[in-house]
């Protein structure tokens, strides 16, 4: 894809950027951009949370945020990229939400019962991961200049 001018407010008109943001993992992407493409695509993830959830229950819910977990991974990816992390970092970041979405679609949905311990143990990575992922994605400022994942997205 061509450079991307994130000062232009008409960018956001452009199909081609969305699909960018949450198609591709190659690139970097500053702050401004990655908020607004997260909060759209966790608007959306909500809707077919909630929908989801009164057609199927928690199992359903679990696959819609299994669906999501694709372009969320792409937005952090580029935005770990424009912090000069590598794509491994956010492995470590977003492995317990999976787990946990997994066991959901298998069936283990609640804290109690044999799975009761694992899951509380990956709700608590879930947190931190989270925490995590908002001040070192969404708070700092990515490296300034050219690195290896591709030029300075603000330059």
């Amino acid at each position: 894809m061509a450079r991307i001018d994130w000062t232009d407010r008409q960018v956001w008109l452009e199909p081609a950027v969305w699909a960018h943001l949450f198609l591709s993992f190659e690139g970097r992407i500053p702050r401004l951009p990655f908020w607004v493409a997260a909060v759209v695509l966790n608007v959306f993830a909500f809707i077919g949370d909630r929908l989801a959830m009164d057609a199927g229950g928690h199992p359903a819910a679990a696959v819609v945020g299994l669906a999501f977990l694709y372009p969320s991974l792409a937005l952090a990816i580029k935005r770990a990229h424009d912090r000069g992390h590598s794509d491994l970092y956010l492995l470590f970041l977003f492995l317990p939400a999976f787990l946990v979405s997994l066991l959901q679609v298998l069936g283990y949905f609640d804290s109690v019962g044999p799975m009761g311990p694992v899951l509380s143990v990956l709700g608590l990575w879930v947190l931190v991961a989270l925490i995590a992922l908002v001040i070192d994605l969404g708070l700092l400022r990515g490296e300034t200049g050219d690195n290896r994942y591709g030029p300075d997205p603000l330059a």
